[in-house]
């Protein structure tokens, strides 16, 4: 995990002005026709969300950061509250060696189903296997068997909205030193319309920057290998930010090959122009909270019309409708404190998406 630049805090949605009812003729729109006179379908909204949750394996009592034990309800309320779609996880930890630190559960991804379903959800996970091994719960004394796996990077679906359709795998190339690098990806309908799009999730390596360049290389060309016609929307914690030597790369080759930020940052700027969604919430916080209670030690609490430095990012296909975008932090609006348990030293990203 990237211990460098991000965090959160507060503020109020911000609608913008002018944007309120204007709608691309990309997105659609229940008064749309087809050529026979039909009406054609509205665009169905999709909820999609990047979090990075903090590995088990890095559990610790120290400050305000709680051991996973303690914060997986936190993680919890949070996914529900904001009533999400898809989300992609990283530092889900796949092994089932840390299960005497979950709750209900093999491994970390599959606690957070599991109690996400117990408090009433119907979620799945796209791929269950932890590793490409016979015993796909731990890598210890491996007999390789490819379960297109993707190590901690993982996509979670609500069954009540969204089935799958197809899902895999592809590991990066270029890796940095530790874990393995993936992107995970996976086909999904949205059952209240049928419409199917691609949504990839994924962790690129904290350590160098050369790797990361290389592995957005990767990650754009793989996506262009897949998606077909289908929309995408990618997501993950990409260990860039818009100050980082890679983002004035990144930034506009993600968006030229036809999926942008869904907030519409630029790099080497704080100053949003031109922004893409119509709700902005929480803009000037960062999404990378060190584990900090108090909000104001990060983010641009004296200026909240910049847009806060994300190494968590939802890209989508530029076509699509951006209704909101928000970086999810619970807090005190007198005191710009977190309230009760820091889910994460990471924010939750979620991006309301209309899929035409």
């Amino acid at each position: 995990m990237n211990k460098k630049i991000v965090s959160c805090l507060l503020g109020a949605a911000v609608l913008l002005p002018g944007l309120a009812t204007a709608v691309p003729s990309t997105a659609g729109s229940a008064a749309a026709t087809t050529l026979s006179g039909a009406a054609a379908p509205s665009p169905t909204d999709v909820r999609v969300a990047t979090w990075n949750l903090s590995s088990v394996s890095l559990d610790k009592t120290q400050g305000d950061e709680q051991p996973w034990r303690v914060r997986r309800t936190a993680v919890m309320s949070e996914i529900r509250s904001e009533k999400l779609d898809v989300l992609g996880v990283q530092e889900a930890n796949p092994s089932k060696y840390w299960a005497p630190r979950l709750v209900d559960g093999p491994n970390q991804y599959l606690d957070l189903r599991n109690g996400l379903n117990r408090a009433g959800g119907s979620w799945q996970v796209t791929n269950a296997a932890g590793y490409n091994c016979v015993d796909s719960l731990t890598s210890a004394n491996c007999v390789y068997q490819d379960n297109q796996a993707s190590n901690e990077t993982r996509i979670l679906y609500n069954t009540d909205t969204i089935s799958m359709v197809s899902q895999g795998t592809y590991q990066y190339k270029a890796q940095g030193p530790g874990n393995k690098q993936f992107l995970a990806y996976a086909v999904l309908r949205t059952r209240a319309s049928g419409r199917e799009f691609l949504f990839t999730d994924t962790h690129l390596t904290p350590v160098s920057p050369t790797v990361r360049r290389v592995q957005v290389e990767e990650l754009i060309a793989e996506i262009n290998r897949i998606k077909g016609d289908l929309p995408v929307i990618a997501v993950g914690d990409y260990n860039i930010q818009k100050f980082d030597s890679v983002a004035p790369e990144m930034i506009p080759a993600m968006k030229a090959a036809g999926y942008g930020d869904t907030s519409n940052q630029q790099a080497g700027t704080n100053h949003l122009v031109n922004p893409r969604p119509l709700v902005l919430t929480n803009r000037w916080i960062n999404s990378y909270n060190h584990y900090n209670r108090d909000v104001t030690s990060f983010g641009y609490a004296a200026q909240r019309d910049r847009i806060g430095n994300t190494i968590d990012w939802v890209f989508a296909s530029n076509s699509l409708l951006v209704k909101e975008w928000k970086v999810v932090c619970s807090m005190n609006p007198s005191t710009l404190k977190i309230r009760g348990v820091i889910p994460s030293d990471h924010n939750m990203v979620r991006a309301t998406l209309a899929m035409p």
